[in-house]
């Protein structure tokens, strides 16, 4: 089979299938629809992460390798912050405060993990001694977004949220957490990522997300913008005219013949 065709087929086909997926299991009210989506999207992510084996030719498979190798602790932090977030004093879907110190546990182990990837043998690599081209996106970003996004859920649960204080502190706990994995890939070398790689990535990904930060703002301002210029150019709304007498009294004799009473 044609390299081009195979990559098709066994990547980029199984790519688009994991939002159609999604998108059959969020838009269906029918039970077997849904686990129709399920099973597709389930089926298109085994497929990119099994892409290095099954089209080890393409460069695109890095993703699907990449995807791979982080799914494991992402699920960890993410199933962890849930917990910690949901344990808590919330009006819907709390959980027993029991599982707040799971979801510690299971945060740590997720970071831990990640830290291994960074400092240990655990680095993604396509061939021996060689990173995953996107790992040196991926954790920049990862620690920035990890750092400002848990900073900004602990002030808004102390801000907005009631009796939400410990929560609050686990978040602070994990936005500290992230600052101080920045600071250790500053200065401590990895077997396979250097200081200065990893230096120079994280000014990279700080460009990317101020980029997208100022990209959203701007398109939110063009948007009410162009709203406010639309509203100008209509042409102010039309009064109508106060009720005659004679249209009073024929209110009056409605509202009287269906709930009685004497009409003025």
């Amino acid at each position: 089979m044609d390299e081009m065709l195979q990559a098709l087929l066994l990547f980029w086909l199984p790519v688009a299938v994991v939002p159609f997926g999604v998108w059959i299991l969020l838009s269906s009210a029918n039970d077997q629809r849904k686990s129709f989506g399920r099973i597709l999207s389930f089926l298109g992510l085994v497929m990119v992460c099994v892409s290095p084996w099954t089209v080890p030719s393409s460069p695109s498979t890095a993703a699907g390798h990449l995807l791979g190798a982080i799914i494991g602790p992402s699920v960890l932090i993410i199933l962890g912050i849930y917990l910690i977030s949901f344990s808590g004093n919330v009006p819907v879907g709390r959980l027993p405060r029991s599982d707040r110190r799971l979801g510690i546990i299971l945060s740590s182990v997720g970071f831990a993990w990640f830290a291994g990837m960074h400092w240990w043998i655990l680095t993604p690599q396509i061939a021996s001694g060689e990173i995953n081209v996107y790992w040196y996106v991926f954790w920049p970003i990862f620690l920035l977004l990890t750092t400002c996004l848990s900073s900004l859920a602990a002030i808004a649960l102390l801000t907005i949220g009631d009796e939400r204080k410990n929560e609050s502190n686990y978040m602070f706990l994990l936005s500290g957490l992230g600052f101080i994995m920045l600071l250790l890939g500053l200065n401590v070398d990895g077997p396979l990522m250097t200081t200065d790689d990893f230096r120079e990535h994280l000014w990279l990904a700080v460009a990317d997300l101020a980029g997208l930060a100022v990209g959203s703002m701007l398109s939110i301002l063009i948007f009410a913008l162009v709203i406010f210029i639309y509203e100008k150019t209509l042409p102010p709304p039309t009064t109508i005219e106060a009720p005659s007498v004679t249209e009073l009294k024929q209110v009056a004799n409605v509202i009287a013949s269906h709930i009685g009473g004497n009409e003025e």
